[in-house]
Parts: structure tokens; sequence; C-alpha cells
């Protein structure tokens, strides 16, 4: 399997691999022949993501950084591309999301989500851009954005504002690394059934006095397709940025969200 698909020997970074969306990246960037470096800050769910990986008959290495620790981000992409041999394909999942009124929010609570969601991302791609140039053969990076880097949030204004910034500089690195053949763009999930959004749901029936289920149940509402997407799915919609089918799209923000935003 490791040999075949259309990421065939292609060498792969994912953050945040350790469950949800990223893990489900990470399986599926193997399952089409990429070689994939599982990142996540706790150790054992990046093992869990390699191990499964491996399971299926593809190589992967379990990388634990926090990348709110900028300085032990380029160690972390040279450690994977020691492990891997080379970089193609970085893709800066790692997140976090608050759910929390305006006015309530702290500063040390928007210097967390800012942290980790938008400087976390600027430097993942700082230092992977650096290593595709060096390479001297393009690559591909895909940042993890999100329908609430839209428009604005009232119960999670941080977040939003952080996922409003992956989508701009998103924009700025296609600009700068475009005439070094590397393709940048981002994906923007809606309502996807992962851990983060039983997270979301929870903490919205508690500040609202809704029961649980009904916040998502009511986002749901206002998809056109009626329905919550699959971790699969956002995967699916990744190994296409990532592949060489992908020859002329960059600096794009990519809704997959079943019709919620179209924009």
């Amino acid at each position: 399997m490791s040999e075949k698909g259309r990421l065939a020997g292609k060498k792969a970074v994912v953050t945040g691999a350790g469950r949800g969306i990223g893990q489900a990246i990470a399986l599926r960037l193997a399952q089409e022949g990429a070689h994939v470096a599982a990142v996540d800050i706790d150790r054992d769910s990046a093992e869990a993501t390699a191990g499964l990986i491996r399971d299926g008959g593809s190589a992967a290495a379990a990388l634990t950084v926090d990348l709110v620790r900028v300085d032990l981000i380029e160690p972390m992409i040279e450690e994977a591309v020691s492990t891997l041999g080379r970089l193609d394909i970085l893709v800066n999942n790692a997140g976090r999301v608050e759910i929390k009124p305006f006015l309530d929010v702290t500063e040390t609570e928007w210097d967390q989500i800012m942290d980790l969601n938008l400087k976390g991302t600027y430097f993942c791609m700082q230092a992977g851009a650096r290593r595709m140039i060096r390479q001297g053969d393009g690559g591909r990076i895909i940042n993890m954005s999100s329908i609430s880097g839209r428009h604005g949030r009232a119960d999670s204004s941080a977040y939003a504002a952080s996922k409003m910034g992956i989508i701009s500089i998103t924009q700025s690195a296609a600009l700068a690394f475009a005439d070094h053949g590397i393709l940048v763009n981002a994906l923007c999930p809606g309502v996807v059934a992962t851990p983060m959004w039983d997270h979301i749901d929870e903490d919205r029936a508690r500040l609202f006095g809704y029961e649980r289920g009904t916040a998502r149940a009511r986002l749901v509402e206002k998809i056109p397709l009626k329905r919550v997407a699959q971790t699969e799915e956002i995967a699916a919609a990744a190994v296409f940025i990532a592949s060489d089918e992908n020859t002329l799209i960059t600096g794009q923000a990519i809704n997959v969200d079943g019709g919620m935003e179209m924009n």
C-alpha cells in the first residue's frame, strides 16, 4: 500500500495528528502512499496514530512538540526530515477552541488561542517552506482554518479571529512561495464529528442553557446537505490539495462544510 496511491513516495508532516481531523488526514495521506510524521503535543496520541499507519503497511514516525514554543518548531521539522528523508507535504492542523462570551475572554485565553492556532501555524509554515526551498522541487502546505474564519463569532471571538488570520497568512505564503513551486492552501471545515465539536456543543449547552446536542442540531439545520461532516471527508479534500493532481490551486480557503458557507 505504501508504494501506491496519489501520494506514493511523498513525505508528509501532520500536526495535531493525535485525534480528530489531524488523525484522519495522517491516515489518509498514508493510505495514498505517503510516509507520515504524526506530530502531537501528547506523545501517546502521536504514537497511536503512527501505529495505525504502520499497521496499514506504511512508514510513520511519531513526534512530540508543543507548537506554542516557536524555538522547537524548526527542530521538529528537521527531526521529521531526518527520519523521513525529505519534506513534500506539511499539514498545519494543531489548534484549540474556546467557547466564551466576548466580554469574558481573558488576555491569557486570547494568547493561548493565538499562540497555537495562528502563531504556531505561521512559524510551522516558515520552517516547512525553508526546507522545501532548500530541496528545490516545490511542495504543498495545507493550513486548517474553519468556517469560523469566514465571519465573526460572538461566543468564540478569539477562535474566529485566529482562523480568519490563518486565511490571511495562507494567502501571503502562497504569494511568497509561488516562485518556489510551493502551493499553499487552507481548508475550512464546518460541523465535523470530532471531539472538538463535542467540546463546543457541551460548552454552548452550559453557557446558554441548552440541552446537550441542541447547539449542534441547530447548526446542522443551517447546512444545505443537512448532516455533520466526517473526518474522512476533510481528509479526502486534503489529499487532493496535497497531490500532484493539484497543479494550479494556491492561496485558497476551501470550504468543506456541506454548503454552510459559500464564499
